[in-house]
């Protein structure tokens, strides 16, 4: 393989989606009281970040007419790669993914089949269905956190509260992207909730969720002691960063600025993962 179907190869799987999986589930994993000097966490990210490329891949693959027109710069659509490279791609991500997943734990590789089983759904039928999509891949984020969580001693708050968090921030991700992509998905024939209901009823919907994980981290902060930590301050400003994205959501127009949007609340995942370990190591 050449550089630049190497390269091709890189933005397909959207390297930084699949790290951000992977982190997600070193996160459940420290947070669930395991230490990261074992090799059973890494497996475990090394197994989400090839399942989170398998997603990936088969996305493009299924979203092809509609990324024709909400995504142009795309590898399938550009010709970069063609679409067996692309599943024979998909193929040995899911396949090794499974692998190391059935290495590290039983249970493991349980979640690992649920998961991919439901990025293959979602990728076929119910990325169209309004909400049930947004949902599934909520879903299928806050998973990951429990993946990460089998290699600690058992559950506790912090695993919890990433969990929500995770769920709740991709399900208005989810949304964002749903408004930002109305013009490619309408010509697929898809039914997603922006294109039944429209751009601001939408907006509004995403906000239930966006309240939520602002009251779950206030209620997080003002049920402990204060001490201006880290936990503290990225609490703080994870507030504020969803208070501001919710402000401005309900002002938007256009795709590039839903973009925008969905590229904040990428941030706000991250910074919410930084949180929860905080708190971990302040507990």
């Amino acid at each position: 393989m050449d550089v630049r179907k190497l390269h091709s190869s890189f933005r397909l799987v959207r390297i930084g989606n699949c790290l951000v999986a992977s982190a997600t589930s070193l996160a459940g994993s420290w947070a669930a009281g395991s230490s990261l000097s074992r090799d059973k966490p890494w497996l475990l990210a090394v197994s989400a970040f090839l399942i989170a490329a398998f997603g990936n891949i088969y996305n493009d693959i299924c979203d092809l007419p509609a990324d024709r027109v909400n995504r142009p710069d795309r590898v399938l659509v550009t010709g970069a790669l063609d679409m067996t490279t692309a599943l024979r791609l998909a193929g040995w991500c899911l396949a090794l993914g499974l692998m190391i997943a059935a290495y590290a734990y039983v249970d493991a590789l349980i979640i690992a089949v649920t998961v991919a089983s439901v990025l293959f759904v979602y990728d076929r039928d119910l990325k169209s269905k309004p909400l049930v999509g947004n949902a599934s891949v909520a879903a299928v984020c806050a998973a990951t956190v429990a993946y990460g969580a089998l290699c600690g001693p058992g559950w506790n708050r912090q695993v919890s509260v990433l969990m929500v968090c995770a769920f709740s921030l991709t399900l208005v991700r989810e949304l964002y992207k749903d408004i930002q992509d109305v013009e490619g998905d309408h010509a697929m024939g898809a039914r997603t909730f922006p294109i039944l209901y429209g751009e601001r009823r939408s907006a509004q919907l995403a906000l239930l969720p966006l309240a939520f994980t602002v009251y779950y981290v206030l209620y997080r902060i003002f049920s402990s002691t204060p001490d201006w930590s880290g936990a503290y301050i990225a609490g703080i400003v994870l507030t504020a960063g969803l208070a501001w994205t919710a402000f401005h959501s309900l002002h938007t127009h256009g795709s590039r600025a839903w973009g925008r949007r969905s590229g904040e609340v990428k941030l706000w995942i991250i910074l919410g993962v930084v949180w929860v370990l905080l708190w971990r190591i302040r507990s």
